[in-house]
């Protein structure tokens, strides 16, 4: 044992515990290692310390979730409104278009018939049992339409008001035999009635008859309103002739006129209150009805 001592294993031993010691010493001097008190409070402390962290932690998680639904709650109705108001700015926008392409439309027609007065309308219902077409519109006599008024597109002639209501009005259209309107072709000059056969009807047509047996009306040409009755302006167009036949009697001709307007497509319309010559004469028309009804 007393060789171990005064051996050089021991020695190093010693130089290192001394080295050991010599560092603890320093590092408490400087503040660098806990004291013996400060470290027995530690291994009380730390336990402690480490259960309140996640304490703390567990209630910061509980209470983010409320306030994550509350600020995604809030997004959710931001986003809502933004929705609903791009929703009515779209409809503006439509609507906007939708009276911009109805007064593009009537300029030609006033242009042609500056006298005329009008009431753009809207189609809002169709007679699925009507085989010509009838349609319902959006404005009646408390807009100041009456029976018999015609009804036009930007194209041309669709039909006359045949009943009114207080905001609704029904027309009947040239598709219908019930429709009689002085016509001319306006190469030609030939005369003749604008009425509609339910054969014809089938095929989107109206019948121009009346014309004169040795007519030279032919395929192609424009058919538009004569305006000697008091019922319609003068030169509304009607439609093109698709075929000139000579009618079973032998006596006078027809042509089978397709209207500018496609009847059955039809969305916004105008009825025209008024016009130079309205109401000298009562001999065209059709279907009367109780305006105010």
């Amino acid at each position: 044992m007393r060789e171990f001592f005064k051996s050089l294993r021991f020695k190093i031993i010693l130089a290192v515990v001394a080295v050991i010691l010599g560092g603890m010493l320093y590092a408490a001097t400087t503040g660098g290692l806990a004291t013996l008190p400060e470290q027995i409070l530690s291994y009380v402390v730390y336990p402690v310390q480490r259960a309140a962290a996640a304490v703390s932690d567990s209630i910061t998680g509980f209470f983010s979730v409320f306030v994550d639904a509350q600020e995604n709650y809030e997004e959710n109705q931001r986003l809502k409104e933004e929705n609903a108001e791009l929703r009515r700015q779209l409809v503006d926008y439509e609507d906007t278009k939708t009276e911009n392409e109805r007064l593009k439309e009537i300029t030609g027609l006033k242009e042609l018939n500056p006298d005329i007065e009008f009431q753009p309308a809207g189609v809002i219902a169709r007679d699925p049992e009507d085989r010509f077409g009838a349609f319902t519109i959006d404005i009646g006599y408390l807009h100041g339409i009456s029976v018999r008024d015609p009804v036009v597109t930007g194209e041309g002639l669709v039909g006359y008001i045949s009943k009114v209501g207080p905001t609704y009005a029904v027309v009947t259209t040239i598709l219908s035999p019930d429709c009689n309107v002085g016509a001319m072709e306006i190469s030609t000059k030939d005369t003749g009635n604008i009425t509609g056969t339910v054969e014809l009807a089938a095929e989107g047509c109206t019948k121009l008859e009346l014309l004169p047996r040795d007519t030279l009306v032919e395929e192609g040409g424009t058919v538009v309103t004569a305006g000697t009755s008091g019922l319609f302006p003068k030169n509304l167009v009607i439609g093109t002739v698709e075929k000139v036949e000579l009618e079973t009697s032998g006596i006078t001709s027809y042509a089978v006129i397709r209207p500018v307007s496609e009847i059955n497509e039809i969305k916004n319309v105008f009825v025209l209150t008024d016009f130079l010559g309205k109401g000298s004469s009562d001999a065209e028309g059709g279907e009367s009805s109780d305006a105010g009804a």
